[in-house]
């Protein structure tokens, strides 16, 4: 039997053939390999993959290189060996993408320039270029040594797990898992995986004692099975080596796992160690040309190389490949690295770094920067390393690995003051190579490292002698406390406008990004002021990009206003970036041109901008970019036109995001969930817009989407909560400004001002004195000058001032001001404008106004089978006095009979009056009575009749 025969593996391997097998019918299938070093994670895929039903096999590595790391190395050896094996080659320059695959595989051609999407194309053709190869037949992709993985590698991978869907792959990911410590970003990482639907975790444990006795009689060797369970800890490499040992099994006793694999070692001559040694510093894998030169440059000729090669290789200590050699186990090659003197690591790295910084290297160009960075870093080379990450990161770059660009310049940041030369070196001042790192840590998503190294070079730099530069730093860190939701920003572009002079060509941007700033906060006035004069600077200048930008601020500050000039503004701002090709800028605007459609009520207008806006980033080849805001533009304009079936369709073909755009995605699905009932899915919601935006990292503005949907939860959820949402609404003020961001939250006011009409109708005096104190705040909201003119900014002011005003005269005043606004609303919330109207008109006496609405909103369920419609309409033909209709859903869980007991204790009428008016005996309305004050949390009757008050039962 061979050394290398699969013992006690079976069940995993049968885990891996049966997820073939669902791959094979097309079913996307991933599975998470985890296990300690030398656990047989490699030797369990090889197997597998011998035996896959699968067409088509791919593997990659990730590498140890630390910062230096090359950005998707795994998923760069894949994508070469299927472009080698010429399954889907002809993809590549027709669906996938243009030739953004030429970023990872050169021989594809040449790349395209970088822009701020290039990140987002490169993913989605990464996607399409999988899903191709993987018909027919199927394709397994393997990715091995995920612990070492740089952070590119695991977004695409996180991207790829949530984005497809029915193709027939598989994806086995090795991880070791001894390897995880505490901060590894993948002890966080992992769960969340294992989370997504397809994904499952294979954990490869220790040989039991007869497994360990198997592996040794595969050896060929006789031992006791106790003792070398005992020794090896029934780890496959340590049974091996400990096999291997000619020394007895009683008498082996390393200090150790790595002094146990150098036993292997020990018995070589001098040479073959010293030849082990050099091998060792370059990693698990070594290229022979390579190490022939570092070798020669260490006084080993090519004899002698061969030789020790040969005794290493014969010795299963090393692999020959087609190009090269590979230790037989990670483990091993550190064992040797770590075996080495400190002086003979650094002199080996620096035989590395003198032999790739020669050009006596067959590596490509990104593994040849990566590895001279790497090895002469770690001689402490610092010009050699300082030039040497600089290239590196003009790589990263170059690959839109966002995560390594910034780590490489950080390490350029880091050599700085080590070389005095340093700036001769870049062609770079050391002020621009801060605002190089601050622009970096922005597209990482690095805000707070964007502000501390923009903070740095101010401090540093003299602002007379370089304005521009603290010009441009200014502004750098004034768009990372924009991202970060701090008011810091505006304080940076003013003192940034200061720094230029009049004319400057930068002026214009800093204006558009001041207004952009402006309009977030909610200063309009001064916001068209600097924005209308970013207009007149760009013009002047030819600054078309900054023109666009501030002509889409300009119209979405007068979006609040209806005017029809909003609308022109932003199609010309969307035309000029078009024109241009800055694609954010015109995402932007599309947005908000359909933002504008919908703040007037033009709904169908809305859905087409939001359906442009999809095709367009199609079109661009961003469809799946997780840094926009514009997924949700469909299913909200359809939740708008009342399509909801259509937005929920919608909404599960969206791609699957994390961050804000993740959360807004979460926010609409809770929504829709809150309508219908399905207290789960709105609480899952809930749940898990708090993992993607963490308080602690997320601006305060974005904490407004989980405010919002929790108020709904605990007004409409299945036990009404009116004072607990109060107490959340006034806390939202305090935290975010929630009720102060009228842009932000306009539209949620309504239900905000109801929340106080609900406390008002308790007969508690606290709860009046909070909605008392609620009612203040919404008030002075609804008071402020800059409070929207749109049609839909009308509608929440009076549908606002109807539910806050105390006297139901006048609320009902506001409330007809409010009404043929509603009518214009096509979707389930317009029940709650006519509820709302309904005990106005209800309480102040009019009748059959009350009537009318009612038969109004009852007129809804036809259209609109969603809960709220339900329990709305319930309250109103109850309160009329009407026979309860029993297609409709009472609120807090009520049944028909329990309601109508309700209605009657109210009356103040004993059991056995409520059974003779309901013709039911005085036991059955005992039964039914506490019955419903176990649903409505009532401990006796009175606080049950309060409870239907709330409710508007009675």
């Amino acid at each position: 039997m061979s050394p290398s025969a699969l013992v006690g593996r079976q069940r995993q391997l049968d885990h891996l053939l049966s997820d073939a097998a669902r791959v094979g019918g097309g079913e996307l299938r991933a599975v998470l390999l985890c296990g300690d070093a030398g656990i047989g994670k490699t030797r369990l895929i090889t197997e597998y993959l011998t035996r896959t039903p699968l067409a088509r096999t791919a593997t990659g590595a990730c590498l140890e290189l630390g910062a230096e790391g090359i950005a998707f190395a795994p998923f760069t050896a894949v994508l070469r060996q299927l472009v080698r094996d010429g399954g889907g080659a002809g993809g590549v320059g027709n669906r996938t993408a243009g030739g953004e695959l030429a970023r990872l595989v050169p021989a594809l051609g040449e790349a395209p320039e970088v822009t701020q999407e290039s990140r987002a194309r490169l993913f989605e053709a990464v996607l399409t270029f999988l899903e191709e190869n993987a018909l027919p037949g199927g394709l397994v992709v393997v990715l091995e040594d995920l612990h070492w993985a740089d952070a590119s590698t695991r977004d695409l991978l996180v991207f790829l797990l949530r984005n497809l869907e029915a193709v027939p792959l598989h994806l086995v990911v090795s991880v070791r898992s001894d390897d995880l410590h505490r901060t590894h970003p993948l002890r966080r990482l992992l769960p969340e995986l294992e989370r997504l639907p397809g994904v499952g975790r294979v954990d490869l444990e220790p040989l039991s004692r007869e497994e360990v006795a198997e592996q040794a009689s595969a050896l060929g060797r006789q031992a006791d099975p106790d003792l070398l369970l005992e020794r090896s800890g029934g780890n496959p490499l340590f049974v091996e080596s400990f096999l291997a040992d000619p020394a007895p099994l009683e008498s082996a006793l390393p200090d150790g796992p790595r002094e146990l694999l150098l036993r292997a070692v020990e018995p070589l001559p001098e040479g073959a160690r010293q030849v082990l040694g050099l091998a060792s510093v370059a990693g698990d894998r070594v290229e022979h040309d390579l190490l022939a030169e570092v070798a020669e440059a260490s006084g080993v000729g090519e004899g002698a190389l061969e030789s020790a090669l040969r005794q290493a290789v014969d010795a299963r200590i090393l692999r020959a490949t087609d190009t090269g050699y590979v230790f037989r186990h990670a483990l091993l090659a550190e064992a040797v690295k770590e075996d080495l003197l400190p002086g003979q690591r650094v002199r080996a790295h620096r035989r590395y770094a003198e032999v790739l910084d020669a050009g006596g290297s067959v590596l490509s160009r990104a593994e040849t920067v990566a590895q001279l960075a790497h090895h002469a870093y770690a001689a402490h080379d610092h010009p050699r390393a300082l030039t040497a990450a600089w290239a590196a990161a003009e790589h990263a770059a170059a690959t839109a690995a966002h995560p390594e660009y910034l780590a490489l310049l950080e390490r350029v940041l880091e050599l700085w003051e080590m070389v005095p030369d340093a700036a001769e070196r870049l062609g770079q001042t050391h002020g621009e190579l801060l605002l190089r790192v601050c622009r970096a840590a922005q597209i990482a998503g690095s805000l707070r490292r964007s502000v501390r190294h923009a903070t740095d070079g101010l401090t540093s730099l003299d602002l007379a002698a370089a304005p521009e530069t603290a010009a441009r730093l200014l502004v750098a860190r004034a768009r990372a406390y924009k991202d970060l939701g701090r008011t810091e920003a505006l304080d940076d572009l003013r003192a940034a406008a200061a720094l230029l002079p009049e004319g400057h060509p930068e002026r214009a941007a800093v204006s558009a990004a001041t207004g952009s700033v402006l309009l977030v906060w909610g200063w309009d006035t001064e916001a068209e002021e600097v924005t209308r004069a970013a207009i007149e600077e760009a013009r002047a200048c030819g600054d078309r990009t900054s023109e666009a930008d501030a002509l889409i601020t300009l119209g979405s500050l007068l979006d609040s206003t209806g005017s029809a000039e909003a609308l022109e503004l932003l199609r010309e701002g969307v035309r000029i970036a078009r024109e241009l090709g800055d694609v954010r800028v015109e995402m932007r605007g599309l947005n908000n041109l359909g933002n504008n459609h919908a703040s007037r009520f033009e709904f169908e207008e809305w859905l087409v901008c939001a359906r442009q806006v999809q095709e367009r980033r199609a079109e661009l080849g961003v469809l799946y970019a997780p840094d926009t805001s514009y997924v949700n533009g469909m299913p909200e304009a359809l939740m708008a036109l009342g399509r909801l079936e259509e937005a929920r369709a919608e909404l599960r073909a969206s791609p699957a995001t994390e961050g804000r755009v993740g959360a807004l995605h979460q926010a609409a699905l809770g929504q829709l969930a809150v309508l219908e009932g399905d207290w789960t899915a709105a609480q899952g919601a809930v749940d898990e817009i708090d993992r993607l935006l963490p308080w602690d990292t997320t601006p305060p503005v974005e904490h407004v989407l989980r405010y919002n949907l929790r108020i709904l939860l605990l007004v409409h959820g299945p036990e009404e909560r009116p004072a607990e949402a109060a107490r959340l609404i006034l806390d939202g003020e305090a935290d975010t400004g929630l009720l102060s961001r009228v842009r932000v939250i306009a539209h949620g006011l309504s239900t905000m001002a109801g929340v106080a009409w609900r406390l008002r109708r308790r007969a508690e005096p606290a709860d009046r004195e909070l909605a008392d104190e609620l009612a203040g705040r919404l008030l002075a909201t609804l008071a402020r000058e800059d409070w929207p003119t749109s049609p839909a900014g009308e509608l929440t002011r009076n549908a606002c001032a109807g539910f806050l005003e105390p006297d139901p005269v006048r609320a009902l005043e506001h409330w007809k001001r409010a009404l043929p606004l509603a009518a214009r609303v096509r979707w389930t919330l317009r029940v709650e404008y006519l509820h709302g109207a309904f005990w106005a008109a209800h309480e102040a006496g009019e009748a059959e106004l009350a009537r009318e609405l009612s038969e109004g909103a009852e007129g809804m369920l036809a259209e609109f089978d969603a809960r709220l419609v339900h329990q709305h309409v319930a309250e109103m033909r109850v309160a009329l006095g009407g026979a309860l209709n029993p297609s409709v859903v009472l609120p807090a869980g009520l049944t028909r009979r329990e309601a109508e007991v309700l209605v009657e204790v109210a009356k103040g009428l004993s059991n056995q009056e409520v059974g003779a008016a309901l013709f039911i005996s005085a036991k059955t309305v005992s039964a039914h009575l506490s019955n419903l004050m176990a649903k409505l949390g009532a401990k006796n009757r009175t606080t049950a009749v309060a409870r239907a008050r709330d409710l508007g039962l009675v």
